[in-house]
């Protein structure tokens, strides 16, 4: 029961960033509306990275604090960078080519600001802000596989107008790896700085750039930004550690590796055309709040 509750606690966590608000797609005329507009973008400190193992999770809410105490050692010690940079990098520079939007320098100071009215707040100077923030990461055992672990990853993208304080567009988005297969063990994740885990959580975030970008931003096939091969099979990076290799997981070898911190291709610019918004049916989610959540590989 114990690990039941911690389990179900840990997804919380990691989906808390989707649970909020309601789905907003991107209207056409919101769109249009943002040819030559600037955009401000915002920073905030990642979310603890939730470490699960078997021998914290018995121990209920205090194996809890113990995952995160783990999981941001694990992100310090090895430098894991924050999914939720490459989201708001293709993104915003997606919604620049496609729309016209003019982005302004990241924030170099990160907020804790999460309202509209807030984020209209810190940049009244903009016409606009694209606010990027992840939800929750974590590793986590199966649980008919102690030995093997899967990835999670959840993030939020939001634009306002700041004139109006209104929420122009809003979306999360949840993935993980527990149906991709060759579940790699801890060690291997560990491995040599956390590489196995940087390209994992990278490829996540990567699958919601491609997630929003359809259904948030209305993007076509011709704006989308182009994933990198390497990121096609989540747990198959290019030179992988070689723990995992010794365990059977090597890469496939047309797989290349993902340098940390490159950056996903985005499609020339295309002349913008009417887009007619799919029909959206929110969905009820925690705390009966209507919100929707697009999961891009089993939700979480």
């Amino acid at each position: 029961m114990r690990r039941m509750v911690c389990a179900g606690a840990l997804l919380l966590v990691v989906g808390q960033a989707a649970a909020k608000e309601k789905m907003i797609r991107l209207s056409v005329q919101d769109a249009q509306a943002l040819r030559g507009k600037t955009v401000a973008l915002t920073l905030h400190e990642p979310p603890s990275f939730m470490a699960m193992t078997a021998g914290k999770a018995s121990f209920a809410l205090f194996g809890a604090a113990a995952m995160a105490s783990a999981g941001n050692e694990l992100v310090r010690q090895n430098a894991v960078p924050d999914p939720a940079g490459l989201v708001r990098d293709q993104l915003g520079g997606a919604l620049a080519q496609a729309y016209g939007a003019q982005l302004l320098p990241l924030d170099a100071t990160p907020t804790k600001a999460e309202k509209p009215a807030e984020l209209a707040n810190l940049h009244r100077d903009a016409d606009y802000v694209l606010d990027v923030r992840s939800g929750g990461w974590n590793y986590a055992y199966f649980a008919t596989q102690w030995g093997h672990y899967w990835v999670g990853y959840s993030v939020q993208v939001k634009l306002v107008e700041t004139s109006s304080r209104r929420v122009v567009s809003n979306l999360a988005c949840a993935t993980n790896t527990l149906k991709d297969g060759d579940a790699p063990t801890r060690e291997a994740l560990h491995a040599n700085q956390a590489s196995l885990l940087k390209h994992v959580t990278a490829a996540l975030g990567a699958r919601c750039v491609q997630l929003l970008g359809r259904e948030q931003f209305q993007l076509t096939a011709a704006q989308m930004p182009v994933l990198p091969p390497s990121l096609a099979n989540v747990l198959r990076p290019g030179n992988a550690p070689a723990e995992l290799a010794a365990a059977g997981d090597a890469p496939a070898p047309e797989t290349q590796p993902l340098p940390v911190g490159e950056p996903l291709s985005v499609a020339p610019p295309a002349t913008i055309a009417p887009v007619t918004p799919a029909a959206a049916t929110p969905a009820t989610g925690s705390g009966g709040t209507n919100w929707r959540q697009w999961p891009a590989n089993g939700g979480l």
